[in-house]
């Protein structure tokens, strides 16, 4: 295999831990060669822009927690890390870039900043998609404008409640402009929904943009899009910055969400949910509204919730049983805070902001556990009924 300067440094320090952690190599210290570490880079860059939550494939999402877990090793030593940044800058085993996608854009945070629309109008890359359960674009706009047309057939002329305001971005990344298309024709042109973009609006209940990573001079940014400044990487803190980003930027915001490209939500239904929570739910209490996932659906790993904690609806801090160390999260998808939590948790000096890289769902769910009781808040939760689509249950064969 070729040499390159800044592979060497890397393997020098990624050698020098595997000594140290000898079970990383199977037990085999002889292991520890550039071709077994850059095979485990090759492997971590092949789960990019998978979601363990959000597929069925458990063996899938063990893998990526376990490839995870191992480069955490490299991760804890900030030369490894930075030799590591540089090898996949320079393209060596970038299973992505063979694909089709575009290389990781490397951006210092700046505590949460980010705009709103530069370069309106600009062009997208051509449209690659590598997260599995997104179908093909043909599909994926047949199925979203069937589902747009019976959901406006349904429900075109309610109107939404005046007292929520939503802010809910899809979070898409730039090669991705075919099926943001898709999405601007079909539920972000919803009645009651307006782009976050233009501001608020006295007949909006809801306000849409999409949530993408920026810095790049060459990338050129549609209007309608949260830009964050932070690497586009499903596990360096995307979510973190955005949720930041926009209870500091939207304070007349009541709510924020995020939502991932795959799902199709039911405004309407989401707002009435907001307002009408079930019967003995808490009141005066912070909000956090999704699908919470157990030790089984995330993947059964250490990272996990633990086995055995069962969340108990309506309020996220209680579990069910009487143990201990039990805590719990949303599936990705599509979940829901009220402005006021989402700005709490995100602070520059909580918990959040310290643990930001790693499975992004997971770290949210743990950033509420960790910030309610800490500071005696009481945070009500549930899932609503009947908010939302996932592509999930498109099958190409049908």
């Amino acid at each position: 295999m070729a040499s390159n300067p800044l592979c060497s440094a890397f393997l020098h320090v990624a050698c020098l831990l595997c000594f140290l952690h000898a079970a990383w190599c199977k037990e085999d210290v002889a292991a520890c060669d550039e071709e077994s570490i850059l095979q485990l880079i090759a492997q971590k860059n092949d789960f990019k822009g998978q979601s363990p939550m959000s597929t069925n494939d458990n063996n899938t999402a063990t893998a990526m927690v376990q490839t995870d877990a191992h480069l955490s090793l490299l991760n804890s030593e900030g030369a490894a890390m930075a030799a590591w940044k540089d090898v996949q800058r320079q393209g060596l085993s970038n299973q992505n870039n063979k694909e089709g996608s575009s290389p990781d854009i490397q951006v210092p945070a700046n505590g949460g900043k980010a705009r709103l629309g530069i370069h309106p109008g600009g062009s997208d890359d051509e449209p690659v998609s590598l997260v599995q359960h997104v179908p093909s674009v043909p599909m994926f706009e047949q199925q979203w404008h069937k589902m747009y047309q019976k959901d406006t057939q349904a429900h075109g002329g309610t109107p939404m409640s005046a007292d929520t305001k939503l802010v809910i971005a899809v979070f898409s990344r730039r090669e991705d402009g075919a099926f943001r298309d898709v999405i601007r024709k079909t539920w972000m042109n919803q009645s009651g929904a307006c782009a976050l973009a233009k501001g608020i609006k006295p007949d909006c209940s809801v306000y849409v943009t999409v949530a993408i990573a920026g810095g790049s001079k060459e990338v050129k940014f549609d209007e309608d899009m949260l830009v964050l400044d932070t690497p586009e990487n499903m596990n360096e803190g995307k979510s973190f910055h955005y949720f930041q980003a926009s209870s500091k930027m939207f304070p007349w915001a009541t709510h924020i969400a995020k939502c991932d490209m795959d799902v199709y939500p039911y405004l309407r239904s989401i707002v009435r949910n907001i307002e009408s929570p079930p019967d003995g739910t808490p009141t005066g209490c912070e909000a956090f509204l999704g699908r919470p996932m157990s030790h089984d659906e995330c993947g059964g790993t250490n990272v996990c919730p633990r086995k055995g904690c069962k969340f108990r609806q309506n309020d996220f801090l209680k579990y069910g049983e009487k143990q201990g160390g039990c805590w719990n999260y949303m599936s990705g998808g599509l979940y829901i805070m009220t402005r006021s939590l989402a700005s709490a948790i995100s602070g520059p000096n909580g918990w959040w902001a310290h643990n930001s890289h790693g499975i992004e769902d997971l770290t949210a769910g743990r950033a509420v556990t960790y910030y309610a009781p800490e500071h005696h808040v009481c945070v009500h939760s549930w899932t609503p009924g009947d908010w939302y689509h996932s592509a999930r249950r498109i099958s190409e064969n049908k």
